[in-house]
């Protein structure tokens, strides 16, 4: 999560524990308690790292301070344990800043220091860092043999310990894959199912969208290099992005939710076919809308390009530019479950907007699916309606409203004759007794009369 993801009581609750470390550290003398004292600014360190303000670049810098005080009074002769703790600490900070390199020094330094001390799934750990870091700096097999050691060390009987083999699986199968040869992907591929399998999504579910989505980045490149195999490569990476985004939704991850979905965007396009752009397209849209252009500016402009280029393409192929008439035209071409949970994540997501913003979306999706042919515009209404009924009262009435609104805004009689018995037919084949009179019995309110 970026530091806006953060909800405001989470940080407020880390400002107090920095406020009261601080507290803590000055009644702590340097001179009189000098060990106490550098556990404190340790953890004040940490705290001043992990905690998200409008400057993020100080807090880093605080951290450090901190980092420094607690350095130069564990001795690494006689606290080595410690030291390589404080060193782990600052590496991170000073990989977030972007000196790379000085990371990976006291990354290697820290790992060195917890040789031989019994704390192997914390060398592990620090290893894994400095496999990371490695990584960034190119120097791929380095990283990989960092990463060698720390798979071997961690106790995998605790649920920790398997989070950390996961972790260096993972940061070793990214190592491979940035070489970006067949071998290197195949050999990341091994990596990444070796840590699914390793997953317990209950115990971990963060690491399991990590993973699946490597896999599912993993398959799409392994497309682009193998055209004959495109198909079903591109198969496997729309299946593995799904299973990522279990995890990563859109309001507990959303900047990890709009980057799964703008790759199976990429996914979908590549697969080919009006269904599979209409597919992309409508990932696209997702992903250009949960990105931040002020925060994430790159991910966001390649999604809105992807979603642009997405669209130029439907229109070539004679698919109109409307993008709520392809997103109809996708639900009428695609099997009941697939439909249903098209028209659930797009009901979610706009019944979460403001008022008149939600009022218009409501109005141009149903727009969009009135003007369908009547078979299809009913299956697309039976879904809605199934959806709908299932939500709070106060966003089935907007639903039913704007699908009222909608028909009437249609010009020809005989089109709107059609669309008004779909509608009606389609309250009859999607709700049970007592929610067919109950909707009926509120639209009847509105003014509408059956067909």
């Amino acid at each position: 999560m970026t530091n806006t993801d953060v909800p405001q009581h989470k940080t407020s609750d880390r400002q107090q524990v920095i406020r009261d470390l601080e507290v803590q550290l000055q009644q702590t003398p340097k001179a009189l308690r000098p060990h106490e004292h550098a556990v404190v600014a340790y953890r004040l360190g940490l705290a001043h790292a992990e905690a998200p303000t409008a400057n993020p670049e100080a807090s880093l810098r605080k951290a450090l301070s901190y980092f420094d005080v607690a350095s130069a009074i564990f001795d690494p002769r006689f606290d080595p344990v410690e030291h390589a703790r404080v060193l782990n600490g600052a590496g991170s900070v000073r990989r977030t800043l972007g000196e790379r390199p000085r990371a990976a020094e006291l990354f290697q330094t820290a790992a060195d220091l917890l040789e031989g001390q019994d704390r192997d799934d914390e060398r592990a750990g620090v290893l894994n860092n400095l496999g990371l870091v490695r990584a960034e700096l190119g120097q791929l097999d380095r990283a990989v043999q960092a990463c060698d050691e720390a798979v071997e060390l961690f106790d995998t009987t605790t649920a920790e310990g398997r989070r950390g083999l996961v972790a260096a699986l993972h940061t070793r199968g990214m190592a491979h894959a940035a070489a970006g040869t067949d071998e290197g992907l195949e050999a990341a591929l091994v990596d990444y199912r070796r840590a699914a399998s390793e997953l317990d999504v209950e115990e971990a579910p963060y690491h399991h969208g990590l993973v699946q989505h490597s896999i599912g980045v993993t398959f799409t490149t392994l497309a682009g290099r193998r055209p004959d195999d495109r198909h079903r490569l591109l198969g496997e990476a729309v299946s593995a992005f799904v299973q990522s985004l279990a995890v990563f939704t859109r309001s507990a991850f959303p900047f990890q939710y709009a980057l799964v979905k703008n790759n199976l965007g990429l996914a979908w396009a590549g697969m080919g076919g009006m269904v599979n752009l209409r597919r992309a397209l409508t990932e696209f849209e997702y992903a250009v809308g949960v990105f931040d252009p002020r925060l994430h500016g790159d991910a966001w402009r390649e999604a809105y390009a992807n979603l642009e280029r997405t669209e130029k393409e439907l229109a070539a192929r004679g698919g109109g530019s409307w993008r709520a008439a392809h997103f109809v035209a996708l639900l009428a071409a695609v099997d009941d479950e697939e439909r249903r949970a098209l028209v659930r994540e797009r009901l979610v997501t706009v019944m979460a907007q403001p008022g008149e913003q939600r009022r218009r979306a409501l109005l141009d999706l149903a727009s969009a699916g009135a003007h369908l042919e009547p078979d299809d515009a009913r299956t697309v209404m039976e879904a809605e309606l199934s959806v709908l009924i299932e939500l709070p009262t106060d966003q089935l009435e907007p639903g039913l409203r704007a699908r009222l609104e909608a028909h009437r805004q249609i010009d020809d009689v005989q089109r709107r004759e059609d669309a008004d018995r779909a509608f009606d037919q389609a309250i009859s084949d999607a709700l049970q007794g007592p929610q067919r009179v109950s909707v009926r019995d509120f639209l009847y309110s509105l003014d509408w009369e059956r067909p």
